[in-house]
């Protein structure tokens, strides 16, 4: 299949969805940055009619300002020498804000690269770099057995090693399956699997895999699954209140959260609970789905750094 542009924005917007829960796991496994503090920055800076640069953020360190400077993230499927317009971007970025800048790209190609990872430009006067990460280089175990989702489907695009696709494929299913259990939010990274997977010629294979599981395992009626909320509820989500309204806001709340669509404040407003309410019910729910206590505060601070 031919690259086209819609491809692309395709591919992109998947990196843009899954952003801020890929981003610090993604700098410390592949990297080892440990950034102190990122925030956001609105600097979807317009360059020319035809050029724009997102996905930056400051990285922070509050003891000393001096220290602080912009990080870019930029997922990549065209193999493409990317030397000058990264040049460009660290000049506006740093006119700007006065900042220096750190730029990644994320290559997700499946050929192997002969241009973007020409990452070093030298003139006369000056010098500039940038780092690449070529996923295909990366073996997959780095990712496949995150309790992060949006750090599972990115194994479609690693090194299999000496595993087959139709293993591989099957292991990153069973395993979103484990950590997702949700109907809505399962689906969603499959669907993402699906669209990555066309970067692999591996499409038939996830659409084939996707649907035996469908037929095999009905999330919203399975045993297990259901076993587990009402334990969920009973040790922790019931505790204190009175059984039956409780039971109703909870069900409301999840059915809110289930859409992905909300920050933690307007699930509150909809459903009328107090926001340490919803925090509550919502980390009750990602432990009853298999997170420890550490990462499902993790993941709903990923959740709710999309809205900021």
């Amino acid at each position: 299949m031919p690259y086209t542009p819609n491809m692309a924005n395709n591919y992109d917007r998947i990196f843009k969805e899954n952003i801020e829960s890929l981003l610090l796991p993604l700098l410390k496994k592949v990297l080892g940055l440990s950034p102190p503090k990122l925030v956001p920055i609105d600097a979807k800076m317009q360059m020319t009619h035809e050029s724009e640069m997102d996905n930056i953020r400051r990285v922070v360190h509050e003891e000393d300002a001096a220290l602080d400077y912009g990080l870019q993230i930029e997922f990549h499927i065209k193999d493409e020498d990317l030397r000058k317009r990264n040049l460009v971007h660290h000049a506006l970025f740093h006119q700007i804000t006065g900042l220096p800048m750190r730029q990644i790209v994320i290559y997700g190609g499946k050929s192997d690269p002969q241009h973007i990872t020409q990452n070093h430009l030298l003139t006369l006067a000056l010098e500039h770099r940038f780092e690449v990460i070529v996923l295909k280089r990366i073996p997959k175990e780095k990712f496949i057995h995150s309790n992060i989702p949006e750090e599972v489907v990115l194994a479609i695009l690693c090194d299999f090693g000496e595993d087959q696709p139709e293993e591989v494929v099957k292991q990153i299913l069973v395993h979103l399956h484990k950590i997702c259990r949700r109907s809505v939010r399962l689906k969603k990274y499959q669907k993402q699997l699906l669209i990555l997977s066309r970067l692999r010629k591996m499409e038939i294979i996830v659409k084939s895999q996707v649907e035996a599981m469908t037929i095999h395992y009905d999330i919203e009626t399975d045993g297990l699954y259901l076993q587990g909320i009402e334990k969920g509820i009973e040790e922790g989500i019931e505790k204190g209140i009175e059984e039956g309204a409780a039971l109703k806001e909870c069900q409301v709340i999840l059915a809110q959260w289930s859409l992905q669509e909300f920050s933690l404040e307007r699930i509150a407003l909809m459903s009328g609970a107090a926001l340490e309410r919803v925090t509550q019910v919502i980390l009750a729910q990602l432990q009853a789905e298999g997170l420890s206590e550490v990462e499902a505060e993790q993941s709903l601070e990923a959740y709710q750094a999309k809205f900021i």
